[in-house]
């Protein structure tokens, strides 16, 4: 077991000063508050918890910065998705490997503690049938970087609300309600340490109801639940006009949605379904760099705040791999919104930096289901170690850290 000795740390509860904490096979196991160091004590400055990633489609990583160019007048969500779709299915086995694990390493330096990756590249290029190898290759992608990952296999089999045939460039996508159990049932068998599973659903516009009960009475009731929701306006003016309810509202009615579920995007919403997410405990997953990339709009915070809603954040697209870019983006779109500053914080936590990082860690810790939960008994020793030559407290590190670039910092996982 080896022991270390934070200067100043942000445990779960917030910062603590001169905090020793004893590590063993990369977790904590014992957490002194208030402590003098020890003769043995590895010593450390500032140290806040690495960020679970709550959101990614590894592949993108191979179009990140070159889709910046207008290929007509109206560019768009929909525009872009036309050249994803082209790029997943030029892709095969070994370029997705290495696409992975070039990705996964990234999100290990920069300071993610683990991935939930929303996987929906599932059959083979040369042979369709296949749609188990992808999913292994993602795994052992992960497993080489040592990167912990919940796996979220997704079920895509319509190309639009109403149960819309899907079109050639998605075949690829394409899973029935069996194929979808029966990969779910294989993969169990090839998990490795750190790797967990969960169920997914790519859309309402790409499921029906019928299928999402089918897949959620045959899976068990603890593994988190992930599903793409208001994103665009045009899903949910589709939505509306085929069920009469917005998409959380309509989902809310259809399923006892609880806080395994992680809604991902949840950029359009109304006050009701607001309340809904917050309410029942579930996660907003916000992905603000790909939001803003792709034009899909700003979250409604300051609503969701004030009902006490839980989010995290990914990297989605892999526009940029950095969490501290996420909540910067996060935080600089509701200043642009509202023209206001400082509005992703409280009166109990009044740096926008530390807000917006426990409240990241936390929501992400739930719907990844993993022990990734920060400096906490029982949780990974993955850290960030920040480093400043300007004097400053550690409250002040952590907002230059987000805000600026005064402050150097390197991941570290501890043994």
């Amino acid at each position: 077991m080896n022991s270390y000795f934070f200067k100043s740390a942000l445990l779960p509860e917030g910062w603590q000063n001169n905090v020793r904490v004893e590590v063993d096979q990369g977790k904590y196991q014992q957490i002194e508050v208030g402590a003098k160091p020890q003769p043995r004590d590895q010593q450390l400055t500032v140290v806040i918890p690495q960020m679970p990633n709550i959101h990614s489609h590894v592949f993108q990583r191979a179009m990140a910065g070159l889709s910046e160019y207008r290929a007509n007048a109206s560019d768009d969500f929909w525009s872009w998705r036309d050249l994803m779709y082209r790029l997943a299915n030029e892709m095969d086995e070994s370029q997705l490997y290495q696409t992975a694990r070039n990705c996964y390493h990234e999100m290990k330096q920069t300071g993610y503690s683990s991935v939930c990756e929303f996987h929906y590249l599932h059959r083979q290029k040369q042979q369709p049938e296949d749609y188990l190898t992808h999913a292994k290759v993602i795994l052992q992608a992960a497993h080489d970087v040592g990167l912990t990952i919940t796996l979220l296999p997704v079920l895509y089999a319509y190309a639009g609300v109403g149960e819309q045939p899907l079109s050639p460039s998605q075949r690829r996508f394409e899973l029935s309600v069996a194929e979808y159990l029966d990969l779910l049932d294989n993969l169990q068998g090839c998990l490795q340490d750190g790797q967990q599973l969960g169920v997914c659903f790519h859309s309402l516009r790409a499921v029906s109801v019928a299928q999402m009960h089918e897949v959620l009475a045959n899976t068990p009731n603890d593994w988190p639940v992930h599903i793409h929701i208001a994103e665009q306006q045009a899903e949910v003016q589709a939505l509306i006009e085929h069920t009469g309810k917005r998409p959380v509202e309509f989902l809310y009615s259809e399923f006892d949605v609880n806080k395994r579920w992680c809604l991902v995007h949840a950029t359009h919403l109304n006050d009701s379904e607001i309340r809904l997410i917050a309410d029942s405990g579930a996660v907003a997953g916000l992905c603000p760099l790909t939001e803003a990339n792709l034009g899909d709009g700003i979250f409604p915070m300051p609503a969701f705040m004030q009902q006490s809603g839980r989010f995290g954040i990914g990297s989605d697209s892999h526009i940029e791999i950095n969490p501290a870019g996420e909540l910067k983006m996060l935080e600089y779109s509701q200043r642009l919104a509202l023209l206001q500053r400082n509005v992703c914080c409280d009166g109990q936590q009044p740096n926008v930096g530390s807000w917006l990082w426990l409240q990241a860690v936390a929501g992400g810790t739930q719907i990844s289901n993993q022990a990734v939960g920060g400096v906490a008994v029982g949780q990974q020793a993955d850290i960030i170690l920040l480093q400043s030559e300007q004097p400053m407290n550690a409250e002040q590190m952590l907002d230059a850290y987000v805000f600026s670039d005064h402050v150097k910092a390197k991941s570290i996982s501890l043994k």
